[in-house]
């Protein structure tokens, strides 16, 4: 068990460190313009040179490279590693871009999660396919992100939504065609009031469940998510 914060931060940069001296993953660095501040996203080995880019968008106050600090602070390491996903896409010949929800602070609102969504997707080759990954908060900021950004529909192989924690008010337009066809909603099951079946009601789509609380969910569903691209490329 960890006693602190501190200690938390320490074990999940050092999963990142291991994987990227395994050459599992590697950083990306960008200037944040807004705040003169280096930060980096960590990628799979070569990601923008791939026909498929998925871009994953954590939960809060998580780090890139990390699913949960409740697992964390478990000491349940292992499930906790984005690793499985990095060594995975990268296997299947798909780009995984994870960007960090947590480098400059609480980020409530989601205003440093979009500047980073939208950096990286200007990275993106044009003739590449977009796939998105939303868990927790992250699937709140997609669904907000891509409702503001019809342009980028046509160029997306898919939307993977794992236990995104939706408000009870949503405005969906220019996202129903995405949802009803190009989706995958994945629920964790055997929680009261799961998010992931809120949102099912909330997006008025059909979702998958997997057992487990909500901080294991990403790595439990990760064949059925690799799948669901796959099925996309071809």
């Amino acid at each position: 068990m960890f006693e602190n914060e501190a200690e938390l931060e320490k074990t999940a940069a050092r999963i990142v460190a291991d994987m990227v001296a395994a050459n599992v993953a590697r950083r990306k660095f960008y200037i944040d313009e807004r705040l003169g501040k280096e930060y980096s996203n960590l990628i799979t080995p070569g990601a923008f040179e791939r026909q498929l880019i998925v871009i994953a968008v954590l939960g809060y106050p998580e780090r890139a490279g990390v699913w949960s600090y409740t697992l964390l602070s478990q000491s349940r390491v292992s499930e906790s590693s984005m690793e499985p996903y990095f060594r995975e896409f990268g296997r299947h010949g798909f780009g995984l871009v994870a960007i960090d929800p947590n480098y400059s602070g609480p980020d409530i609102e989601g205003d440093s999660f979009i500047y980073q969504i939208e950096r990286v997707v200007a990275d993106v080759a044009p003739g590449a396919k977009m796939g998105f990954i939303g868990f927790s908060m992250g699937g709140k900021i997609l669904v907000e992100f891509l409702e503001q950004r019809p342009e980028l529909l046509a160029r997306m192989a898919g939307l993977v939504l794992i236990d995104p924690t939706l408000p009870n008010r949503l405005s969906l337009r220019h996202i129903r065609p995405l949802l009803d066809v190009d989706t995958l909603l994945i629920a964790s099951q055997g929680e009261d009031h799961s998010p992931g079946e809120i949102a099912s009601a909330l997006l008025e789509i059909p979702s998958i469940s997997f057992a487990g609380i909500h901080g294991q969910m990403p790595n439990k569903a990760m064949g059925r998510i690799v799948e669901f691209f796959k099925q996309r490329m071809q």
